[in-house]
């Protein structure tokens, strides 16, 4: 059995060297979209709880999410998703040794949840 592709088909399939076309572009945009927008609430959570137990600024907690990203190799989601599981198990750590403990305790988590590969 062969399977051929009609006209309209041929014209609509991307190839190699066809250009993305406007609407492939904008599936991809909203493919990226939606798995951003999957992640935010629990990266924001983290934010929060960073932000109370250090008393840090959005921003600053986002920062320190990012860095522990960076640093475990894995995505801010995964970073946050660790931080939220850790404090509801542990709860807040007002002093400075306690939070320096929670801070080891997440990135210790992620690097055993990332593997030798890493997780991005």
């Amino acid at each position: 059995m062969t399977l051929t592709l009609s006209d309209d088909d041929r014209a609509t399939r991307p190839t190699a060297a066809a250009p993305v076309t406007e609407a492939e572009r904008l599936r991809v945009q909203i493919a990226q979209l939606q798995d951003k927008l999957t992640g935010l609430p629990v990266i924001e959570q983290a934010k929060g709880m960073l932000m109370q137990t250090f008393g840090l600024s959005g921003e600053q907690a986002f920062d320190l999410l990012r860095v522990l990203s960076q640093v475990s190799n894995v995505r801010v989601r995964q970073v946050a998703g660790c931080v939220v599981e850790i404090w509801t198990r542990c709860g807040p750590r007002p002093d400075f040794d306690a939070a320096t403990e929670f801070l080891v305790t997440v990135r210790e988590g992620l690097r055993a949840t990332a593997g030798p590969a890493g997780g991005k």
